[in-house]
């Protein structure tokens, strides 16, 4: 009897979300100031985000396959690619853009491999990793410290409030027990932070208030819209939702 073929190896994360957190920040700071060694910047990113799939079999398997191995090898050397155009910058000091990166990825990894990431810190440091990248792709692009920093800032806060409400929304879809408190009160430091950076770094105003209906939305929209939709749904939702804050975030900091 012919045996089955054995299933092809995932190649991609299966977090779909996971994929707007590594985009929205680096395609936001590609726009704001594109180089060739924020692309290198961007490439090293990828290589990270991607070499997680087969390190997690690797990790877990007694008898690891040599396609896995092959694959580590090849994001190795896209990673250390990357890294050569990244140097290629006027100046390395984005390298300290990317410091607290360290810790976090070092963290992030362990977790990952562990199978917590589904934790809220996990997630939101999965969050701040890109926003981070994203920040010295900014620096690689002669872009201004304030604008490196406003862009880490802007695109962690525009995915960490509506992941947040995401979750939220999930776990009362699921018959679990949820704060909205919790989550009315990260939105209000989002918009707070939106506010303040706006007033004192002379932001456009296009970001702070689409943060600010980001809030008027947790506040009403449970009580419009009782019923909750599928994950599917939901994730597809707060993925648009992140994508216009990205949109919002790169248009009112022209002029940074």
């Amino acid at each position: 009897m012919t045996q089955p073929p054995a299933p092809r190896p995932r190649l991609l994360p299966a977090e779909h979300g996971s994929w707007a957190f590594l985009l929205l920040p680096t395609l936001a700071s590609l726009a704001l100031r594109f180089s060739l060694p924020a692309i290198g910047l961007l490439l090293c990113g990828f290589a990270g985000f991607l070499g997680r799939v087969p390190l997690r079999r690797i990790v877990r398997s007694s008898k690891p396959s040599t396609f896995d191995r092959n694959l580590i090898v090849a994001y190795g050397l896209a990673a250390v690619l990357g890294l050569g155009l990244a140097l290629r910058a006027p100046r390395w000091d984005f390298l300290w853009m990317l410091a607290p990166a360290v810790p976090l990825g070092t963290w992030l990894l362990r977790v990952d491999l562990r199978g917590g990431v589904r934790s809220l810190a996990a997630e939101w440091t999965a969050v701040a990793l890109p926003a981070l990248l994203g920040a010295a792709m900014v620096r690689t692009g002669q872009g201004s410290w304030v604008l490196a920093a406003v862009l880490a800032a802007g695109s962690f806060l525009s995915l960490a409030a509506p992941l947040a409400y995401l979750r939220f929304r999930l776990a009362l879809r699921r018959g679990g027990r949820a704060s909205v408190s919790a989550v009315v009160l990260v939105h209000m430091a989002a918009a707070a932070v939106a506010l303040y950076m706006q007033v004192t770094l002379g932001l456009r105003w296009l970001w702070p208030l689409w943060m600010a209906m980001l809030l008027l939305r947790v506040l009403l929209e449970p009580v419009i819209e009782p019923a909750i939709p599928d994950a599917k749904a939901l994730g597809l939702r707060e993925t648009l939702v992140c994508m216009v804050s990205a949109l919002a975030l790169v248009i009112s900091t022209q002029g940074l």
